[in-house]
């Protein structure tokens, strides 16, 4: 709705460009959309549940793999493969994935892992995995969505159909009724019958021959397309799907011929079963079924249990106290609670929740006027130090909102990607202009050895004297941010770099460390973001949480592309070599 005024302008193609890419979103997966994804970042069945492509797909992947059969997947976005590659993590698949940022010597290595290993899928993006490639080790590749010129699609299916293929491969596009999507495959498949037409059957005059009827369609016309069902159409389950009948029979990990096999047969003979089963359930006692809707006498004789019970309840309140010493006489309650009216169920509803609205709110204002002391005393004992906090404010909210607005980019544009390069991220080799550097530690004050830590001191003497400096003034909180320049000893000539020591962990005093709490890293992130859009700096960070057992990447990757990515800023993530 925000972009109705480009449907009547011809001079609107780019926003209409844009709306279609939306589109194709919303068929693929809510999550391609920023802000949509509920917090926390966690993976669960809403991962799966959010899309009814990936519904479908959850599907039929459970039946290929227990078939013993191997995929290739292809997406036209790469955030769809980074979705795709958190399902293949959650469900526990094994893959490979290629796509256009994977390097030449990468690219050849993920091809011969899945050529001489048993994996499963291979994740690809249509463009950069549909050429140049021998992957005749998969028999069934499935298009998550569909490129508009056909040819892109079929040279990506014939990664299969390659020089030492020998079972037959099975091809497998999905696709959403009344969307853009059908209308797009609905195009693809008139380029392809056009291709037929001029070329094969060397009939380079069509003037005689009948156009499709979506062959003119112009792009307003395809946006259009579905809009009269969008509202009216029914929710439906891909849970009744049965696959063996769509996608064929499957026997020692290879698809058999249509021809070789009746499914019609089949279904007769599962009827049969079930019939036969049916019989012989539970509720059947001597040839009557039980489980039918109860008859006529089944109801009159509940009717007289229940007369029977009331008579027995009356006669035993008229006896009174005498019925202690009786047995096997059951009571109902005898006092009757009294019976509220809605009204005043609502208005007792209304008191318990004003009550305890109460009490939240006078223990916030005690909790925040304590902080706001303890603060007090803090900066007045920093003063007298002569310390000087380097830490950065938390963003104002407003101001977050204004620029989540104003940078969020629609189309699935590089600008808006996280860059994975190889390198020593305190050198930051990719920066234009200021760079900022993050690296997470805990609140100990106690600075550590080697990896990170080793690699900053050789950068520079700053990054342990200030932590160090932070801890004994007691300015290590969780979710804290240290930003300061590192250029005393090693410079660039292209802009200057700073550091940020986000404080995401907790040392006890068992010197027991913890893992990284995702809380602490969003506010910290939060902060890093104000600072980068304010210096106009890219930043750069390592791998976090790299050697940290059970470390939740999924909602971490997500938090760097919500805060830093997603606004427009120039975001760059180190890979250490394989």
């Amino acid at each position: 709705s925000r972009e109705d005024s480009a449907f009547g302008n011809e001079q609107g193609r780019n926003r209409l460009l844009n709306i279609l890419m939306n589109l194709r979103k919303c068929v693929d997966h809510p999550y391609l959309f920023n802000g949509v994804e509920p917090e926390p970042f966690e993976m669960g069945e809403h991962l799966v549940e959010a899309s009814g492509k990936l519904c479908l797909l959850d599907s039929m992947l459970t039946f290929l793999h227990k078939g013993g059969h191997r995929v290739l997947l292809f997406s036209q976005m790469t955030r769809m493969l980074d979705i795709l590659q958190d399902y293949m993590e959650y469900r526990g698949y094994s893959y490979e994935r290629l796509d256009g940022s994977v390097r030449g010597e990468e690219r050849n290595l993920a091809v011969k892992n899945f050529s001489s290993k048993d994996i499963f899928i291979f994740l690809l993006s249509t463009k950069a995995g549909g050429v140049g490639m021998n992957l005749q080790a998969a028999d069934t590749v499935i298009f998550f969505d569909s490129d508009f010129n056909p040819q892109n699609d079929l040279q990506a299916a014939a990664r299969c159909h390659r020089l030492g293929q020998n079972r037959p491969v099975k091809v497998i596009r999905l696709l959403a009724r009344d969307t853009v999507e059908e209308i797009m495959y609905s195009r693809a498949v008139s380029k392809l019958q056009l291709t037929n037409a001029v070329i094969e059957e060397g009939r380079f005059s069509l003037t005689g021959q009948a156009q499709s009827a979506t062959a003119g369609l112009q792009l307003s016309e395809i946006l259009k397309f579905g809009m009269d069902k969008l509202l009216a159409s029914d929710e439906s389950s891909v849970q009744d799907v049965k696959l063996e009948k769509i996608l064929g029979l499957s026997l020692d990990g290879q698809w058999v011929d249509d021809e070789d096999y009746t499914p019609l047969e089949e279904q007769e003979k599962e009827d049969d079963e079930c019939e036969n089963e049916g019989q012989n359930h539970m509720y059947v006692f001597e040839g009557r079924d039980y489980s039918k809707d109860p008859s006529d006498d089944d109801q009159r004789s509940f009717e007289r249990l229940l007369e029977q019970q009331l008579a027995e309840f009356q006669k035993a309140v008229g006896e009174g106290r005498a019925l202690r010493h009786k047995t096997g006489v059951r009571l109902l309650h005898l006092v009757k609670r009294k019976h509220l009216t809605e009204a005043e169920l609502e208005l007792r509803r209304q008191k318990r929740e004003e009550a305890a609205a109460k009490r939240a709110k006078l223990q916030e204002d005690l909790k925040k006027k304590q902080q706001e002391q303890k603060y007090k005393k803090k900066i007045a004992w920093w003063e007298s130090q002569g310390y000087k906090s380097l830490c950065l404010q938390a963003a104002d909210s407003e101001e977050e909102e204004e620029e989540d607005d104003s940078s969020t980019c629609s189309s699935d544009s590089d600008s808006t990607d996280i860059h994975y390069v190889l390198g020593d991220v305190t050198q930051p080799h990719s920066a234009q202009g200021d760079a900022i550097i993050v690296h997470c530690v805990d609140d100990s004050g106690r600075w550590g050895k080697g990896g990170l830590f080793s690699a900053l001191e050789v950068r520079s003497d700053e990054p342990k004297k200030q932590y160090e400096k932070a801890g004994e003034m007691k300015d290590l909180e969780l979710g804290n941010v240290l930003l300061f320049p590192i250029d005393d000893k090693l410079s660039r000539l292209g802009g200057k770099d700073q550091l940020a020591l986000i404080v995401a962990q907790q040392r006890d005093k068992a010197n027991n460390l913890s893992g990284i709490f995702l809380t602490a890293l969003d506010a910290g992130l939060k902060k890093i973001s104000a600072a980068a859009k304010k210096n106009k700096a890219s930043v750069h960070l390592p791998r976090i949480g790299h050697s940290t057992k059970g470390f939740n990447w999924y909602g971490t990757e997500r938090l760097i592309r919500k805060h830093l990515a997603s606004k427009g800023i120039a975001t760059f993530m180190y890979l250490l070599l394989r």
